[in-house]
């Protein structure tokens, strides 16, 4: 079912696959604060923390063909408007770079913020879940975030993505909210065939 990493689109955007190139993007990003609000340790990354997220983001799109970091180009921009991710998931956690499952994968997605309440967030992530389960033969997706962060929590239901579970870790530098929890919402193939994430158009 494996393929090689394929270019992907939609109505409005172009996700071409994440390149060195892209590091600019990717440092706009992590470096954005309301955007890394709930994500990591919930402020801007550092020069040094930001190169190393992008070079995860190439490794991402090498574990398994197929899977990857996806950038988006939208109609009527020429500069890359955020990234969207099917991560391979390892089948040890405790073995993160090898073993991987492929059967599910956690998707995720940033977007600078100029482009928040546009739709893009859940047209984007609409394309990659479909990729995973057409494209990749994927028997489920899922996605993580933090209880408070209900901009991505919406952009999940909308997607038919169920919340799944909630679960309470320990941080040596706890981000603001995260005394709430975390939650992991999942789609399965068989609720993305039956037409259950399909929802009325979204300003997320």
């Amino acid at each position: 079912m494996n393929q090689a990493q394929a270019t992907l689109h939609t109505a409005r955007l172009r996700l071409v696959p994440y390149a060195d190139e892209h590091y600019p993007l990717s440092k706009a990003l992590d470096q954005d604060p309301e955007v890394m609000k709930h994500i990591g340790f919930g402020r801007p990354l550092t020069d040094d923390e930001t190169k190393q997220v992008h070079d995860w983001l190439l490794k991402s799109c090498t574990y398994l063909p197929g899977f990857g970091t996806w950038v988006a180009y939208a109609e009527g921009h020429s500069e890359p408007i955020g990234w969207w991710i099917l991560a391979a998931t390892p089948k040890d956690p405790t073995k993160p770079t090898e073993n991987f499952d492929t059967s599910r994968s956690e998707t995720g997605y940033r977007l600078l913020r100029e482009h928040w309440g546009k739709g893009y967030a859940t047209e984007g992530s609409k394309e990659v879940i479909r990729h995973g389960f057409q494209g990749l033969g994927l028997n489920e997706v899922f996605g993580e975030t933090m209880t408070v962060n209900k901009p991505s929590r919406k952009v999940m239901e909308k997607l038919g993505m169920k919340h799944v579970d909630t679960w309470f870790n320990e941080y040596p530098t706890p981000p603001p909210g995260i005394e709430e929890g975390e939650v992991r919402y999942r789609i399965t193939r068989e609720e993305w065939e039956a037409g259950q994430y399909e929802s009325p158009p979204s300003s997320v």
